[in-house]
């Protein structure tokens, strides 16, 4: 089988883009013909692989004089918004234009079985147009579509006027939908208004080989977080409810990177007046992650929007006590796949919209936070969660099975 995955962000540094690489992987293994498109910037090392073309779309050049465009509205590295499309068709016609003649070339060399484009949105109802287009101009034989949501499309479609209706119409043309939970299957039906029976639930996995619990000693008040640091994240948030606990003997290691500069100005202010040692790492590859992960106790992710986080099943594997929100579908997926594990949920702040928090129910959210980290520290019972029925390989098999089946 010929794979072709597409992606308009880098192919790394966020949950789609591991997403992207954990089932390519996969896909090698079971012995599949792959290609890659995805964006980048010059500087950043991605090289073909035995067997694996990456073909890109290169940001910040004279041709492509734009950022790498998110979809979320702050990422982890240098980037512009979906939105500032809007009021910007020079930008757009770039972007567009870039991706077009690239998707084209590709398909027409590689003539994929399969496209998997990663997100529901802008670039994916172009690869449906384009294909359509050259297969009425028999330059390409018959190929199948599908998508995977990662819920930052949704919210992007929900938040962004831009080409609603092209890309709604769009997305009712592929063949397959995967989701990464229950919940985010009637979202999906109910924006795009699709037959339930061609989107199906796969999960997310973890890299096993390395996350894992090495049994090192680890310091009872050390708590880490990882993602963007953002306020959508819930990253000052969890700062202030680390601040009401005032207990000098927490550290609370934060891991990631930051997009918006003022926000993240502000984050810092903010632990500055914390009693505890908050400590920014920066970004930290996999194995660094692995190896802090044991090194800490406790896990916090309370960020107001998410998808299916990894990262949780990481910190699990790896033996963390984990204290996340009760986002919509995490609770169900992570009570059907994962056994004898610590896990406490923060019930969520009332939202305006999908991530925008109503001010006056933050200081309630941030106790909250706080009295579940207290609980959390003074649980000395020792976890040896069971996550074997999680896995990229049972991922990458199942999404497989269900293309083979259209």
């Amino acid at each position: 089988m010929k794979i072709l995955s597409i992606i308009a962000q880098k192919p790394s540094s966020t949950g789609s883009g591991v997403y992207l690489t954990e089932l390519v992987k996969c896909f090698k293994e079971l012995g599949a013909n792959q290609q890659i498109i995805c964006g980048i910037y010059g500087d950043d090392k991605i090289n073909d692989e035995d067997g694996i073309k990456y073909n890109k779309v290169i940001f910040n050049t004279s041709e492509l004089p734009i950022k790498i465009v998110g979809m979320s509205d702050v990422m982890p590295y240098e980037s512009m918004k979906y939105s500032d499309f809007i009021n910007d068709d020079i930008k757009l016609s770039y972007w567009g234009n870039a991706f077009k003649k690239i998707i084209t070339d590709t398909l027409i060399s590689f003539c994929p079985d399969v496209i998997i484009c990663h997100h529901l949105y802008l670039l994916t109802a172009y690869v449906v147009n384009i294909v359509a287009e050259l297969k009425n101009n028999n330059r390409i034989a018959e190929c199948k579509i599908c998508g995977i949501c990662h819920n930052t499309d949704l919210r992007q479609f929900r938040q962004t006027n831009l080409k609603r209706e092209f890309i709604k119409n769009s997305i009712e043309n592929l063949v397959m939908i995967f989701a990464l939970s229950a919940e985010q299957v009637k979202v999906i039906k109910d924006i795009f208004n699709i037959d339930e029976n061609i989107i199906k639930t796969i999960g997310i996995g973890y890299n096993n080989k390395i996350f894992y619990n090495k049994n090192k000693v680890r310091e009872k008040n050390k708590i880490i977080y990882v993602g963007k640091v953002s306020n959508k994240k819930g990253v000052l948030s969890l700062i202030k409810a680390v601040n009401l606990l005032n207990d000098d003997s927490i550290i609370l290691d934060i891991v990631g990177g930051a997009g918006d500069r003022l926000e993240y100005d502000n984050i810092l202010i903010e632990s500055k007046k914390s009693k505890s040692s908050i400590r920014f790492l920066g970004i930290k590859n996999q194995y660094e992650l692995a190896d802090l992960y044991n090194e800490h106790n406790i896990f916090i992710l309370p960020s107001f929007s998410e998808g299916m986080p990894m990262v949780s099943l990481e910190a699990l594997a790896c033996g963390c006590k984990v204290i996340i929100s009760d986002l919509p579908g995490i609770k169900d997926f992570l009570d059907k796949n994962v056994e004898g594990a610590s896990i406490r949920y923060v019930s969520l702040p009332k939202l305006l919209n999908v991530d925008e928090v109503e001010s006056d129910e933050l200081d309630k959210y941030e106790e909250r936070l706080a009295n579940i980290i207290k609980e959390c520290l003074n649980d000395k019972e020792q976890y040896t969660p069971n996550l074997n029925n999680i896995s990229w390989m049972n991922i990458a098999k199942s999404l497989l099975f269900n293309i083979e089946t259209v």
